[in-house]
């Protein structure tokens, strides 16, 4: 029942176009499986013919045949070329919903589950899905629907000799549907070894130096030898089940023969059928066996991408981010809250100037819904100024940040951006309204422009460039020799850290908000690149808003006014 429901929903993801998917397999099937019953008939005339020297009735039988061959032949060409297009849309759409739910899951998600988890659904799980649609279903119902197109020549032929061979292929299937849970269950076993393996293998990749320099290193690819282990043991278990398939399968078709010569001969002494029709059921015999088989081959590979799909599904499923915390989750008494709390004659709209750029009324906050991280935390920040929010590790410094980001929802209180509640706003429009510098920004494969771009994809060569000098990061990116199409290598480590701030920094800018956030944005640099930071920041004092998040003294002297946190409260 679970196969067959996830089998359903897989074929929903086509839309309407799976009536022209699956009408391009029965089209394929119904007309090959002609062509392969036009040359068994063929076969049947001939030897009927050399019996009974009715020779001027072979020429006409023969064009007949072929004609109709001919045009079998054509119409599978077409109909295969319909599948294949099909079933390459189906999984170039399915990239792009994995892709869409990748940008729409909510920063919880990244924070709870590895990259490589993550990594393995894009590519191993979403490929294994995508074989549905290429192969995996077309060898199941391609089989199936021949087999029941050469039944219906052979029962009319000698239905009692046909009777029996069915019988024989039906307790073969039955042995191999009996095997389709166990290769359902252990398929997806190896889904969930091969993302503990790629898990296991990007934090070796990316933590490289620590492997080699640390004692842990060893153990950590210690566990990566023994998790592959554990994968060849689940796949061996896999082989098994396969090598059972067919086993069995090779042994009923020996069978299968077997039970076909004793019975054929009998129906031909006994004048129950004649010579001519027992070829023709031989040959299509042979056709309707090596189908049966293949159903029986393939359903176990069918369902092993089926536990695939699941995980693709359960994906597709996580609850997404909503446009606003509050509307989506229907709380209508923080709406009312938040209009109370609006000071007469004010609006929560972008265009009505506000003497605050940033306002927090008394905002509570907690991860696991127990214990507070942020209580009765209130802060207002007026337009143009610079403040620095310091406090010891562990009290909710970055919290607030990724507060004011939206990436959380408020558990009391609220939080108003140029006048915009976040209660009421939708996260896209706050977001809009901030420039996010992080303590470790991230820079993509690519060039400096490119990453400097991020900000503004409209940008010209131009504003990038003055973005940059606004950020004292002009100088050293000349100094390359490609200048800013220099490639900044993989999370820019072809860069130092201060150099990677700077260009952080020039994205910020460039993304022209009012509002600038900095987290602990030079507690990583050493002296000279810390000196050239504050310089980029102390040319955005008065023209920007900055609220950094900070502990070194030398950056907090550049606040206008210093904020310290104790214990989740200002």
């Amino acid at each position: 029942m679970q196969n067959y429901k996830l089998f359903i929903r897989s074929m929903r993801v086509m839309g309407k176009k799976r009536f022209v998917y699956l009408g391009s397999i029965f089209v394929m099937s119904v007309t090959f499986a002609l062509f392969g019953i036009m040359s068994s008939l063929l076969m049947k005339c001939v030897v009927d013919i050399a019996q009974t020297g009715e020779y001027e009735r072979l020429g006409y039988s023969i064009v007949a045949i072929v004609v109709v061959g001919v045009i079998s032949l054509l119409i599978y060409r077409v109909a295969t070329i319909r599948y294949n297009v099909e079933a390459k849309r189906v999984y170039g759409d399915l990239s792009e919903r994995v892709l869409d739910a990748e940008m729409s899951l909510p920063y919880s998600y990244y924070e709870k589950h590895h990259s490589g988890e993550i990594v393995s659904k894009v590519s191993y799980d979403l490929t294994k899905m995508g074989d549905i649609y290429g192969s995996r279903l077309r060898r199941v119902v391609m089989p199936f629907l021949q087999v029941v197109s050469y039944l219906i020549p052979m029962f009319l032929l000698s239905w009692q000799l046909t009777l029996c061979l069915l019988a024989v292929n039906s307790v073969m299937m039955a042995i191999e549907l009996l095997l389709l849970n166990p290769m359902h269950c252990v398929s997806r076993e190896l889904s969930g070894v091969n993302t503990a393996m790629t898990n296991r293998l990007s934090d070796m990749l990316q933590g490289m130096e620590q492997v080699r320099m640390f004692p842990g290193g060893r153990g950590t690819v210690a566990q990566f030898r023994e998790e592959n282990h554990h994968y060849e043991k689940k796949n061996g278990r896999k082989t098994l089940y396969t090598a059972c398939l067919e086993g069995s399968s090779k042994g009923f078709e020996l069978l299968c023969s077997l039970v076909f010569l004793m019975l054929g001969i009998y129906y031909v002494d006994k004048g129950y059928t004649t010579l001519g029709a027992l070829a023709a059921i031989y040959t299509m015999y042979a056709s309707f066996s090596f189908q049966f088989l293949q159903i029986g081959k393939y359903i176990p590979e069918l369902v092993g991408c089926l536990a695939n799909a699941q995980n693709i599904f359960d994906f597709l499923d996580e609850v997404k981010e909503p446009a606003n915390w509050y509307r989506e989750n229907g709380d209508e008494r923080v709406a009312e809250t938040a209009q109370a709390e609006t000071p007469a004659g004010q609006k929560t709209t972008t265009g009505i100037q506000h003497a605050n750029a940033v306002e927090i009324r008394s905002i509570r906050f907690s991860y696991t819904g127990e214990e507070d991280v942020l209580r009765h935390f209130s802060l207002e920040v007026k337009k143009g100024e610079c403040v620095a929010i310091t406090g010891a590790s562990g009290c909710g410094k970055t919290t607030l940040s990724k507060l004011l980001l939206g990436l959380y929802p408020l558990g009391e209180g609220d939080i108003r951006v140029n006048g915009m509640s976040m209660r009421e706003s939708d996260l896209a429009d706050l977001r809009r309204q901030i420039a996010y510098v992080p303590q470790e920004p991230y820079l993509f494969q690519g060039s400096i422009a490119e990453n400097i771009r991020m900000g503004r994809l409209d940008a010209t060569e131009k504003e990038i460039r003055e973005a940059a000098m606004q950020a004292h990061a002009h100088d050293f990116i000349m100094e390359f020799p490609e200048g800013y199409d220099t490639t900044v290598g993989e999370r820019g480590n072809n860069l130092s850290g201060g150099q990677r701030q700077r260009i952080a920094i020039a994205r910020a800018i460039l993304k022209d908000t009012s509002i600038i956030l900095l987290d602990e944005a030079t507690s990583a640099l050493d002296n000279e690149s810390e000196q050239a930071v504050n310089e980029a920041l102390r040319n955005l004092q008065g023209q920007k808003t900055i609220l950094m998040i900070a502990h070194r003294p030398s950056t907090i002297e550049l606040a206008d006014r210093v904020c310290t946190m104790v214990r989740a409260e200002l």
